[in-house]
């Protein structure tokens, strides 16, 4: 056997196991929020749904649409021949990809898509992504802090808060270095890598200039506390579906619960990891396990048609042809 086959052959083993983790955990965490539920009394609290309730849901949650393609182009290089419609079938379809695929395939499809249909640079189109990460970082921490101020938390969501501060942190600091410090990386970089990779990261860091500018940086983080919040409003009408009425701190509970469960997509969709994660919040609220299971099911699907289906019907009308054909 060669190096390189044994090297493979060593490699698929590692990759069976981390998803067969994976999918431990997911069971696990599926279990430990399902335990005691009773399947058909949950069937049941889903044959009377207000179905107006779920329309405004399912419109609230298309809304996230318009909105990333909106926050996209401003956090792009400025071009006055990409249209906005076209910045909407790259998040159209990159969506898609993140709701359908595991981990990191989605923020690849994104950035491939960014060079593809709206013309950018691999550079640009990395730090698209990277500003980003930042922002949707800086929204998820947003809405938990405005749950811990309107409610109380639960414990496990206090303690898994530490992960996301960290990784927002580290990220707003590569970024502000890049940014304004961006001499001093390209000197570093030129002086321990290649001309190559420096001139790479020169360009990476001067596409990041939306974070020197208020007015581009400030619509741009308004646009992703925009998304959470029609998040917040389409749980809320779910919840209205099912006849449900709390306050409106109970649907930035369940999405800031969302946040942290679905932080590392563990499997596609987070099929299962969603619905454990919705039922954990609305038992800390004092719904029944049944009617929070409905919900939750409900919510997902609905989060699904809106986010992922648009992508597929893009492909299916022949809209990406022209540009990538």
């Amino acid at each position: 056997m060669s190096e390189t086959e044994g090297h493979a052959s060593s490699a698929a083993p590692s990759a069976r196991a981390l998803r067969c983790l994976a999918a431990g955990l997911v069971l696990a965490l599926v279990a430990l929020a399902f335990r005691g539920l009773d399947l058909s009394r949950a069937w049941a609290e889903s044959t009377s749904l207000r179905l107006g309730w779920l329309a405004v849901a399912l419109a609230c949650y298309v809304a996230i649409l318009p909105l990333w393609a909106v926050q996209w182009q401003l956090l792009a290089p400025p071009d006055p021949s990409r249209r906005v419609s076209r910045m909407f079938s790259v998040v159209a379809m990159t969506s898609t990809v993140l709701n359908t695929t595991p981990l990191l395939v989605g923020e690849a499809t994104g950035v491939v898509l960014l060079v593809a249909l709206a013309g950018l640079t691999r550079a640009a189109a990395l730090s698209v992504l990277a500003m980003d990460q930042l922002l949707v970082g800086v929204a998820k921490l947003t809405v938990l802090a405005t749950a811990a101020v309107l409610l109380t938390l639960p414990r496990w969501m206090t303690g898994a808060v530490a992960p996301l501060v960290t990784g927002v942190g580290a990220l707003l600091l590569i970024l502000a270095f890049a940014t304004w410090r961006q001499q001093d990386l390209v000197r570093w970089a030129d002086r321990v890598l290649t001309p190559r990779i420096g001139g790479e990261i020169g360009s990476i860091a001067t596409a990041l200039a939306p974070l020197r500018s208020p007015s581009r940086g400030g619509v741009a983080l308004a646009l992703a506390l925009a998304k959470k919040a029609v998040e917040v409003a389409a749980i809320l009408c779910v919840q209205r579906a099912f006849g449900v009425s709390l306050p409106v701190a109970s649907g930035i509970l369940v999405l800031a619960c969302l946040n942290l469960a679905t932080l590392v997509p563990l499997v596609p969709g987070n099929v299962g990891v969603y619905e454990a994660a919705v039922v954990v919040a609305y038992g800390w609220l004092g719904v029944t396990p049944e009617r929070a299971l409905g919900i939750a099911v409900v919510q997902h699907l609905c989060y699904f048609v809106a986010l992922a289906l648009p992508g597929i019907w893009w492909v299916a009308r022949g809209k990406l042809r022209p540009s990538l054909g």
